[in-house]
């Protein structure tokens, strides 16, 4: 009975580790131009391209996110700046169905919502 137990116990956290770490990845709707980014995994780190827009002038497939990694339950790394055409650094913490990205630009930050496209 006590491996059975353990063998459950194991499995759970397995399951919760690997959820963990996939927790930011599908598509995501920044509500600016109805523009979706796919954030998936490239070997260790977490990247993410345009999937969609309503913007014309957006072009799809481009990267937006690259090297995000883990810590403590929030995911750092980069975002590129289309308009300013500069990356900068970005600090991604998921809260369900959202994501709560705070850009940091020197002096000056920026914090934005994005929420979870379901297709």
């Amino acid at each position: 009975m006590k491996k059975i137990a353990l063998t459950l116990l194991m499995a759970a956290m397995c399951s919760f580790y690997v959820t963990a770490q996939s927790s930011i990845t599908g598509i995501w709707n920044t509500e600016d131009d109805n523009t979706d980014i796919e954030i998936y995994q490239d070997n260790d780190v977490l990247m993410g391209k345009v999937h969609s827009s309503d913007n014309e002038k957006v072009k799809l497939g481009s990267l937006i996110l690259k090297d995000l990694k883990e810590s403590d339950e929030v995911y750092k790394g980069k975002i590129y700046a289309t308009k300013r055409k500069e990356w900068y650094d970005v600090e991604i913490t998921p809260k369900g169905d959202k994501l709560d990205l705070k850009i940091d630009a020197g002096l000056v930050s920026k914090s934005l919502t994005w929420n979870k496209v379901n297709k």
